[in-house]
């Protein structure tokens, strides 16, 4: 076994870990960008931050990266469909009236925010912590925040869904 290959069980136990469902969006130019994202956590309270991570080599990573602001929409259980629009990279012109057939509109900061989304969080680059992995570290100082109406947030664990790394086969273990 390669270390670059866990055994399924490492994977099951990390696909037990608590991850809710976002949609990313970041303006870079006259640009929107969203991709549907899972590994967030919040890790201060005061200053307010938030974590997350991208793959390396993925257009949102360096859009975040150029824009230095970004949004989480907090998505709503139910709304799979929703996140679904959004697993590949999506992009459209700042002056569109939809993002995906989903309204919008940006923060005076220039972050998009998706109206039909339960809340949302509008972060600031603050940090980009090393990291040995296969994804990028972003560390968000929350700069803005919203909640459009109460509801419960949608979970991976609630979906038929999973994120946590490609599972070993005898081929790529080989």
């Amino acid at each position: 076994m390669t270390l670059d290959a866990p055994a399924d069980v490492r994977l099951d136990a990390l696909h037990m870990l608590s991850n809710g469902v976002y949609v990313l969006t970041a303006c870079v130019g006259e640009t929107v960008h969203a991709v549907t994202v899972t590994w967030v956590s919040q890790v201060s309270i005061q200053p307010p931050l938030v974590l997350t991570a991208l793959r390396r080599n993925s257009r949102v990573a360096g859009a975040v990266r150029q824009a230095r602001r970004f949004a989480l929409n907090v998505l709503e259980a139910g709304q799979e469909t929703l996140a679904e629009r959004f697993f590949e990279h999506t992009t459209v012109p700042e002056d569109s009236p939809a993002l995906s057939g989903l309204a919008f509109r940006s923060s005076p900061a220039r972050c998009p925010l998706l109206i039909d989304a339960l809340g949302w969080v509008e972060c600031r680059v603050a940090a980009e912590p090393a990291t040995p992995g296969d994804h990028w570290l972003i560390l968000g100082e929350v700069t803005g925040a919203g909640v459009r109406r109460q509801g419960r947030p949608l979970v991976l664990h609630d979906t038929p869904w999973s994120y946590g790394g490609l599972r070993a086969t005898s081929e790529a273990s080989a």
